[in-house]
Formats: C-alpha cells, structure tokens, sequence
C-alpha cells in the first residue's frame, strides 16, 4: 500500500480559508451598521470577493486536489478535503487510466495527474501539494493505463469545481 503524503505548502490554502473566512465575517457584521452606509457597495462587492474565493479554496482546492490517496492491491481510496471526507474506494479495473498536465508557475512548473474513470476526473495528484508524487505516479503506472499528457486548462479546472 502507496499512501499520499502532504507538502508543507498543502497547508497555505487551510490558512487562508481561516483569514478570509475571519474576515468574510467581519465584513458581513460591518455591514449593518448603519454609519457605513456611504461605502456598503464596497464591503459588497468585497463580500462577493471573498465568497469566491471560499467556493475556489474548498470546492476547488480542498476537495479535488488537496486530497490523501491509497493505493491498494486491487483499489484506490480517496478521502477528499485533506482527507476528513468519508472513503471513495474506486477498482482498478473501473479506471480508464490517468493524464498528466503541466502547471506553469512562477519559475518553476508543476505536474498534475488526473485519475478517469470514463471522462470524469475523480482524483487529482500534484506536485504541489504531495511529498511523495513521483512514487505515487509510479505505482499508478503499475495498476492503470497512462493515458498521455494533455494541456493543462484554467477552464476545466473552473467547470470542476462545480461539478
């Protein structure tokens, strides 16, 4: 059994979902009062912001990317939202494979591999946010078939997090 192991930087997005959170409620609060009047559309649309950017962290961060993965003899477990979700356990022979795409960052560029099944992704490793990636994606290259690599999409990665 493979298990996924977090980076440090795993940890970023959990931080900034407490401030922005914080501060979301702060905002929220500010709002009814009524010397503020003059700049309500302000704390709105910071509001909105700030709601976002919530629905991206968990939906799209937390619950596709940041997620702990098993690999077993004949199945792979995936906890989702660092791993506090209840288990998917999904067979090998249900998987149709997995991609790879490219990141590109700031200097460097990161890899993310998508578990299918079907045309649906239902698991994402990356770089990023796992220690031990390069032996997780060996020991996937074992069990399902390595499906190439496809261009990495901010609007696929968009349309996911809905999905």
């Amino acid at each position: 059994m493979v298990k996924s192991k977090f980076r440090w930087l795993a940890f970023i997005p959990l931080l900034i979902i407490t401030a922005v959170t914080a501060g979301l409620g702060g905002l929220v609060f500010i709002s009814f009062d009524p010397s503020v009047d003059s700049v309500l559309p302000v704390f709105l649309m910071a509001i909105l912001v700030a709601v976002f950017v919530l629905l991206w962290l968990i939906l799209g961060e937390a619950r596709t990317k940041i997620i702990v993965v098993e690999l077993n003899f004949d199945n792979l477990v995936i906890k989702r939202y660092y791993g506090l979700s209840a288990p998917l356990t999904i067979y090998y022979r249900d998987l149709s494979g997995f991609t790879v795409s490219i990141l590109p960052a700031s200097n460097t560029a990161y890899e993310y591999l998508y578990i299918k099944q079907g045309d649906k992704n239902v698991g994402k490793l990356s770089e990023f946010y796992h220690s031990n990636y390069a032996e997780l994606k060996t020991e996937l290259k074992t069990r399902i078939n390595d499906l190439g690599y496809v261009d990495f999409s901010y609007a696929k990665e968009f349309k996911e997090i809905f999905i």
